[in-house]
């Protein structure tokens, strides 16, 4: 068994994804109550109350298996020579070791060594558990009603909780006397959200760049250097909205009517006649793009609509004035719209 199966085993990775952001950005505007509740146990974690590390950990715990999967586990990291992880680990890393690994008041290279072996040797058996320990959280995922999984999901990925876990580890390093193992933990942090929250594009080096100008020299040291490394780029974070958070006014009367009208116009590229209909009738967020809007409509419809005729079609029309007579296509999309546009401003 390959170790990234449970990984891997999804032809389309980012377009589950993808189905699962829409998901939790549709279950968090029904709500709003429960993820605040959750929001303000985050934020206390600097202030001591550390109920929803607890509730992480808990559920962390619950996913795991009793013993490691019975099968011959293959493609398990190849960590190289102890010597060789030294040599590439960064000073923090290197003073943390030196310490835990001092016999008699000293500690020579060769105990240092000795631990790094030790120590590749434990992820190594951490690893073996790993596929079914994914396997028991998405089965709670999917199959419970867990809200601090969707809480957590919604706070990392369209919440900025990258970032603010990071400016709580700041506050915390502000106030706490901190020991070694206390500071590895939190660069080990730094080192793991920055370049994770790039590539998964909920956070850019832009935004990372504020954060790190806002925190204590170690900080902004290690955020600095991961930045120094990253490929990602400074342009917009993935957006992925429900039908709800685009919607201003009587949310439940437009949903109706969004239902409604395609019903009355099935066609792809009535779509594009939708938004601008919706726009026109300020009933949507101003400046939305037509492809957030194209996820959320396919979420809520749970239809899957192809993207590229709509969304050309849109192009087309969303600065059209419709002054004076139309003729074809254009008389047609101009009729939906002004009748829509009015159906829509009647219940916002």
């Amino acid at each position: 068994m390959n170790i990234l199966d449970e990984l891997s085993n999804v032809s389309d990775f980012h377009k589950m994804r993808e189905k699962a952001s829409l998901s939790i950005c549709s279950w968090k505007a029904e709500h709003e109550n429960v993820y605040k509740e959750f929001k303000n146990k985050m934020d206390s974690i600097s202030a001591g109350d550390l109920f929803a590390l607890d509730t992480m950990f808990g559920l962390a715990y619950d996913c795991l298996p009793d013993k490691p999967t019975g099968k011959k586990v293959t493609s398990l990291p190849d960590f190289g020579s102890a010597d060789g992880i030294w040599q590439n680990l960064p000073q923090y890393t290197k003073s943390y070791i030196a310490e835990t690994s001092k016999n008699d008041g000293k500690a020579t290279k060769e105990d240092c060594l000795s631990l790094i072996e030790e120590a590749a040797d434990y992820m190594n058996t951490c690893m073996s558990f790993v596929p079914s320990f994914v396997s028991n959280l998405k089965a709670k995922a999917m199959d419970e009603e867990n809200d601090a999984i969707r809480c957590m999901y919604y706070y990392m990925m369209f919440d900025g909780g990258s970032t603010k876990m990071i400016e709580t580890l700041n506050s915390i390093m502000d106030e706490e006397i901190l020991d070694q193992e206390d500071l590895t933990m939190i660069h080990g942090a730094v080192g793991f959200m920055v370049p994770s929250s790039i590539n998964l594009g909920v956070e850019t080096k832009e935004s990372w760049e504020k954060v790190a100008n806002l925190c204590a020299p170690e900080i902004w040291k290690d955020i600095s250097y991961e930045l120094s490394k990253s490929e990602g780029n400074r342009g917009r974070k993935v957006e992925v909205k429900c039908i709800d958070s685009l919607l201003t006014g009587n949310k439940s009367a437009l949903k109706e009517k969004i239902l409604l009208f395609t019903e009355e116009n099935p066609g792809p590229i009535c779509l594009a006649y939708l938004l601008i209909a919706l726009i026109r009738a300020d009933a949507i967020t101003k400046n939305v793009s037509y492809t957030t809007f194209h996820r959320a409509i396919e979420q809520f419809t749970r239809r899957k609509i192809g993207i590229d005729c709509p969304q050309k079609r849109y192009g087309e029309l969303k600065d059209y004035r419709f002054s004076g007579p139309q003729k074809g296509s254009w008389a047609k999309a101009k009729q939906i719209i002004y009748l829509w546009t009015d159906i829509f401003a009647a219940v916002v």
